[in-house]
């Protein structure tokens, strides 16, 4: 069963599960758009249920349970202009309904996508790894994520809810709507400009991510434990990758950078606007952004390279290639 299957991630592992022989079960939100490319995958799939519902809404989603043997956990709210509170109702909120329909029903693994964002901001160069402290944004998807993860630890050392954690970097690559798109729509629009030079993003292609989470759901050494993801990249910086969706779109490469200071202050600034004016939509940069494309983070994939066995199976050329391309004939 995975949530949050109409995802970037949610749908490739929908599919990947399905190519492995498993009989899926996607929860989808009603109204979301890519519910009819799931519905259509059904039709060409008999092992695909797909069932329309919230995770927030225990009544909606719980026929999806029973007989579940495996529960991936993908549904969150990351990239969205939105109160705390709304991040709270979905991202804990959601997992504690999740969570408990999946102890009612027994399963044999429950694997929460998480994020690496839950160990904060680096604070020098010492890699973060799975031992690091959870460490606050000021933010509200770090921070949710976080308060998320403290409760189900908690909630699966007392039921026996067999649980594992994977924390995944930037995820990237065909099928990607959300995040190449808005960089390429900034691009476009002239936009775009940086505040840190030459920020090496910890990139994870999506075909290794769903690797990383099938092994999570299956691998016997995987239960109570948690794992950072990424492909251990050595770039490219995010200059690097605009200049390449500048090109794929046929426009200049950005080029300007601005003090972190002052991205800071315009998305404070901005977001103010926002709130008071009550403007639809989001802000053209937020705080959360600022932090997140301001800063080195250096992680580590020691853990599960050697508990599980897991490698990269492409390698961050050939990924940012594909992504690149299905970028292109997306537009």
């Amino acid at each position: 069963m995975v949530t949050g299957a109409a995802g970037f991630l949610g749908f490739a592992l929908v599919r990947r599960l399905l190519a492995d022989g498993d009989a899926v079960r996607a929860i989808v939100l009603p109204d979301d758009p890519q519910r009819r490319t799931l519905e259509a995958l059904g039709t060409t799939h008999s092992q695909l249920a797909v069932f329309p519902g919230s995770v927030t809404d225990p009544t909606s989603i719980a026929a999806a349970f029973p007989g579940a043997t495996r529960v991936f956990h993908a549904a969150a709210l990351v990239h969205a202009w939105a109160p705390w509170e709304r991040f709270y109702t979905v991202n804990v909120g959601g997992t504690q309904v999740v969570a408990r329909l999946a102890r009612e029903a027994a399963v044999a693994r429950f694997v929460l996508v998480s994020t690496s964002d839950v160990f904060g901001l680096p604070d020098g160069q010492r890699p973060l790894d799975e031992s690091s402290p959870l460490r606050e944004w000021g933010e509200p998807y770090a921070d949710t994520k976080i308060a998320a993860e403290r409760w189900l630890r908690s909630f699966a050392s007392e039921s026996g809810l067999p649980l594992t954690i994977v924390y995944p970097g930037w995820i990237y690559g065909p099928g990607d709507r959300a995040f190449f798109p808005s960089l390429a729509d900034a691009i476009r629009r002239g936009a775009m400009f940086f505040w840190f030079r030459g920020a090496k993003l910890p990139w994870v292609y999506i075909d290794n991510m769903v690797d990383a989470c099938v092994l999570a759901g299956t691998h016997p050494a995987a239960r109570d434990r948690a794992y950072i993801v990424h492909d251990d990249s050595d770039g490219p910086t995010l200059e690097e990758v605009c200049a390449k969706i500048a090109a794929a779109i046929g426009v200049r490469p950005p080029r300007r950078h601005v003090p972190y200071a002052a991205a800071y202050a315009v998305a404070v600034a901005g977001e103010l606007v926002w709130r008071l004016a009550h403007l639809r939509g989001a802000p053209p940069l937020t705080t959360a952004d600022v932090k997140a494309f301001g800063q080195q983070f250096h992680l580590s994939t020691a853990k599960i390279r050697r508990e599980l066995g897991w490698t990269p199976r492409l390698g961050v050329e050939d990924g940012m290639r594909r992504a690149i391309a299905f970028l292109r004939n997306a537009a």
